[in-house]
């Protein structure tokens, strides 16, 4: 009975220094996006939003603003650059994945999965 005290206990506190970590990486971010949003270095996260659900309606779950290193496996340079990564919700429980260049706003990559209970094996 002692133990399965302990372990919930020390399952709360990982969970709520996960929370916590979390929260400090967004505000970090939304500082960071607002800095460079004030130097004419990107574009506001509401301009990216509204240009996206033009072509990828639905509901934001999740944006992370990150730099990006590009592609420099295929490209032979690396040029850094943020971007805004965004997971929708859209009809029918799709997910869509999209990562968008935040000075310009072009989407860089859009992945989707089915709902859950599509693809599915019986």
């Amino acid at each position: 009975m002692q133990r399965r005290h302990m372990l919930a206990t020390l399952l709360a506190l990982v969970g709520t220094w996960a929370t916590g970590a979390q929260a400090h990486d967004h505000d970090r971010d939304r500082e960071k996006a607002e800095r460079l949003q004030a130097a004419g270095e990107v574009l506001p996260l509401q301009d990216v939003l509204a240009r996206v659900a033009k072509d990828y309606p639905g509901q934001v779950l999740k944006v992370e603003f990150d730099e990006d290193d590009g592609d420099c496996q295929h490209s032979g340079t690396c040029t850094d650059r943020w971007v805004y990564k965004l997971k929708i919700l859209q009809d029918q429980g799709r997910l869509v994945k999209i990562k968008v260049d935040a000075r310009t706003g072009q989407v860089l990559w859009a992945g989707r999965r089915p709902p859950h209970d599509q693809g599915k094996h019986p």
